[in-house]
């Protein structure tokens, strides 16, 4: 084979890689057991399977390789965030016209990515989540589907339209939607799908949730994590970002709570002193407390909201400078 073929042969895999359909991206930690497995599967449904090995010590980048993945390899252990960040930022560079993104340890079901691709090939969707509470689909583990309410309530609670699993792995991502999200996530820990809905919701775009079944392999261990430790990570990371994107919520609901409790503890205040001509020392320290909170509360919220104003103009004038 001459030069000037092989040059021909790249340039026409390069071009192939850089006008995707479907890109499927795994991320995968120490994953040798199923990594082989969760690509075969994959390859039926997509264009290209894209395995992000995030340092691995075992044979996971071998492995991945010989079952005909690429490879993307963090050279450093970044965590699950890092990990779906490294994901949608090879899907926006390679002009990926959907990226699913889809776990390694074989808890999704590959048929389920069509359902995915699906909406946004029909321009319905920006953002596709495979959800395991739509239908009675999975066996989802009553501590984990505990924990997953917990925070997909509390995602809820600061998103306009509201979603079923908010910590669901399996995602479809349309080419737009990356250039809005990969510029302005930072999550590198799990609270990255959590931060992904948040930001995505800010950036108004629009997503829906199609059901999904979830399995347990038996003899593979699904998660390597603490659960109690996980879900703290997630709910710590997802009230840092709420307060960084929706302060007026945020600090905003607390401090009219706080209004209203000092009022009402005033009028106790105001009676006990009309009753007995003297003001109750104890309550009265507290309607000053919780008046004194509520107003910081209001000073934090407007605060924060101006500030966050300000970043957003600075970012949208670098961004289009």
């Amino acid at each position: 084979m001459n030069k000037e073929t092989i040059e021909n042969k790249n340039n026409f895999e390069s071009k192939i890689k850089n006008n995707l359909n479907v890109l499927v991206c795994i991320p995968a930690y120490n994953a040798e057991s199923t990594i082989s497995q969760a690509v075969k599967c994959c390859q039926e449904f997509a264009d290209l399977v894209l395995v992000i090995n995030d340092g691995s010590s075992d044979n996971t980048e071998l492995l991945a390789r010989e079952a005909g993945a690429e490879i993307v390899t963090h050279k450093q252990n970044r965590g699950y965030g890092g990990a779906i960040k490294t994901s949608l930022t090879e899907g926006l560079n390679r002009n990926a016209k959907v990226t699913i993104t889809f776990d390694a340890d074989l808890q999704h079901d590959e048929h389920d990515i069509p359902k995915l691709t699906q909406s946004i090939f029909e321009n319905y969707a920006d953002i596709v989540i495979g959800s395991r509470f739509l239908e009675n689909t999975g066996d989802v583990k009553r501590y984990r589907k505990f924990g997953i309410k917990v925070i997909t309530g509390l995602v809820n609670s600061f998103m306009q339209s509201p979603v079923s699993d908010a910590e669901s792995g399996l995602r479809g991502y349309s080419l737009d939607s990356l250039k809005q999200l990969v510029p302005i996530l930072e999550t590198e820990g799990m609270g990255m799908s959590s931060e992904i809905l948040l930001k995505s919701s800010v950036c108004k775009l629009k997503i829906v949730e199609v059901p999904r079944k979830e399995m347990y392999p038996e003899g593979i261990k699904t998660s390597s994590k603490n659960p109690l430790r996980h879900g703290l990570s997630v709910v710590f990371t997802i009230m840092k970002l709420i307060i960084e994107n929706k302060p007026l919520k945020a600090f905003g609901i607390p401090s009219i709570g706080f209004f209203i409790a000092s009022i009402i503890s005033a009028v106790f205040v105001v009676d006990f002193y009309n009753s007995m001509g003297r003001l109750p020392l104890g309550l009265t320290v507290f309607t000053v407390l919780l008046l004194s909170t509520a107003f910081f509360f209001s000073l934090a919220a407007m605060i924060l909201y101006v500030l966050s104003r300000i970043a957003t103009r600075i970012n949208f004038n670098l961004k289009n400078g």
